[in-house]
């Protein structure tokens, strides 16, 4: 009751669900649900994650009056988030693309404790435009199609949202979905209706909706701006996947992010000019 109150309250960062629950699928689809990863590769992506992340918040400004065990959370978040979403036999792989996550955060940043892209997206989309297409994919496991991982995403992920508020994102998204799939893909009969709809709810469709387009760090904090970000990249993942564009949801949230990152660069840059010209 108490822990429901805090929740309700928002007195806990939304963070720990989200972290909890990338962290919470890897160790419980390895022991139950025969997850495709080598106990090898889980270990050294978390230990590149451990490392870069302590390395990069020693020796940069951002993050200067965190604490490091919340920066080391934040590590295991995104190597986690990498180790659910993509498929590699390369020992070394998680740990390679949890390197430039972790680091993105360091390079790509808008504020003091704030980033551009979401950094388990950002090191999805660079290695699906850099790196050899046989290296890896990103298409879930058998496990991730079952109800447990599902519901799992679905409780936690909601949790975060609200602590966060970053959820009017989710359900402009959800309505963006029904939205312009409804306009690109044909849906008579019901073959086509779970086509068209089937993939976005599954775990991983669930994880980008609840975990991912959400990111407190990089999402726009004015309701009316998450409103028209939500369908921003719902509009851009559905074009895109009716052109048979592979992994189109992390290309719609790279595209969107980066865009809202200039567009909110250059209204501050107005705003600040008109005050300026203003207090003359």
């Amino acid at each position: 009751m108490k822990l429901l109150n805090k929740i309700i309250n928002r007195e806990i960062d939304g963070r720990w669900f989200l972290g909890g629950s990338h962290l919470l699928l890897v160790t419980i689809s390895f022991f139950f649900f025969g997850l495709q990863r080598s106990g090898v590769q889980i270990l050294f992506a978390y230990s590149v994650g451990f490392l870069t992340e302590f390395v990069c918040f020693n020796f940069s400004t951002k993050y200067k009056n965190g604490k490091i065990l919340d920066r080391l959370f934040s590590a295991a978040t995104e190597s986690a988030g990498l180790l659910v979403l993509l498929k590699s036999h390369i020992w070394w792989f998680y740990g390679f693309f949890s390197f430039i996550a972790v680091s993105s955060k360091y390079l790509f940043r808008k504020e003091n404790n704030s980033h551009i892209f979401n950094p388990t997206n950002f090191a999805i989309t660079l290695g699906l435009t850099v790196f050899p297409i046989h290296w890896f994919g990103a298409w879930p496991d058998e496990y991730m199609l079952t109800t447990y991982p599902m519901i799992q995403v679905s409780l936690m992920g909601a949790i975060a949202v609200w602590l966060g508020r970053t959820y009017v994102v989710s359900l402009s998204y959800i309505a963006g979905l029904f939205i312009w799939l409804s306009l690109f893909f044909p849906m008579s009969n019901l073959t086509d209706l779970v086509y068209a709809i089937g993939p976005e709810f599954g775990a991983i469709g669930l994880i980008y909706l609840f975990l991912m387009i959400t990111d407190p760090k990089t999402a726009p904090k004015n309701y009316y701006a998450q409103m028209f970000y939500g369908l921003s990249i719902a509009l851009i993942h559905v074009f895109l996947r009716k052109h048979q564009l592979l992994y189109s949801r992390y290309v719609a949230l790279f595209i969107v992010t980066l865009v809202y990152y200039f567009i909110s660069n250059y209204l501050s840059s107005i705003q600040s000019f008109v005050f300026k010209s203003s207090s003359r």
